[in-house]
């Protein structure tokens, strides 16, 4: 080995300690998965980014069922209005978070050359869409989800003198992630079509909205076969209450766009161009 090629593997060895990666070995197919996902996941747990997630999704979320839970209404009355104001916001406004944080993921490591340097070198492209899904997936879940939620159990439990079982209520916040890991995969595969963040934030937001403000108008054989119902069937099986026949169809339909996203998504990163 020549002394310029052992100078060239030890700069590339330099900038992947940079990045956070180092060489693994691994299938082709998912080579450097491991790695990715550990860079991916300390950039929101090994640095403040979790806490502050956590903090606005607390104030957020939390903020505003709270104040719900101190109108005078009766036990069974505030208990209902807190539960159908907490998860379908968090369905809704979860969405419109991950959108907004999400668009960049792709797009912008594009725009600054470290996609193209991480697939030349130690990361497989699969590998580089999935770590960073799942690690989303597992930061927005910790941050936005599973504290948010245990708050508002316990402090139902505390400010409501009427039961919320817990099991119910664990079904009802499955929905929510279920609803924001339909909102990231399209924000991701979005992400491998587009140059730009424009398109990625209008389409995505725009889907929300039309979701939350048109939902009413649409024909319930369209509407049934999307996200958009997911709010009130998580309230449904929070409070345990009687839904129509239909309730589980868009919960198959959500999975079912998800697959497809996740599928589009490594299609078309596969066929990129760097």
């Amino acid at each position: 080995m020549t002394t310029q090629s052992k100078t060239t593997i030890n700069q590339d060895l330099i900038l992947a300690a940079r990045q956070g990666l180092i060489p693994v070995r691994g299938s082709a197919r998912l080579g450097g998965f491991g790695n990715m996902l550990r860079k991916e996941l300390g950039q929101w747990f090994g640095t403040r980014t979790w806490w502050v997630q956590t903090l606005i999704w607390v104030l957020i979320l939390n903020g505003i069922s709270t104040i719900v839970m101190l109108n005078p209404f009766s036990p069974t009355e505030a208990l209902q209005e807190v539960v159908q104001t907490f998860l379908p916001m968090s369905v809704g406004i979860i969405g419109i978070g991950t959108v907004i944080t999400v668009q960049g993921a792709i797009v912008g490591e594009k725009q600054l050359g470290t996609a193209a340097w991480a697939i030349s070198k130690p990361v497989s492209r699969s590998a580089f869409i999935l770590a960073k899904m799942l690690a989303y997936t597992i930061g927005y879940f910790v941050t936005a989800i599973l504290i948010p939620s245990t708050i508002f159990f316990f402090t139902v439990k505390a400010l409501i003198p009427a039961p919320l079982p817990l099991i119910p209520f664990l079904f009802g916040a499955a929905i929510t992630v279920l609803g924001q890991l339909f909102y990231l995969t399209l924000t991701l595969m979005l992400g491998t079509f587009y140059n730009s963040r424009g398109p990625i934030a209008g389409i995505g937001i725009g889907f929300i909205m039309t979701g939350l403000l048109l939902k009413g108008f649409i024909p319930m054989q369209v509407l049934i076969a999307t996200p958009w119902p997911l709010p009130d069937v998580a309230a449904g099986l929070a409070l345990g209450s009687e839904l129509p026949s239909t309730w589980p169809v868009p919960i198959i339909a959500t999975t079912f766009w998800i697959i497809i996203m996740i599928a589009a998504a490594l299609w078309r990163f596969e066929r990129e161009e760097f």
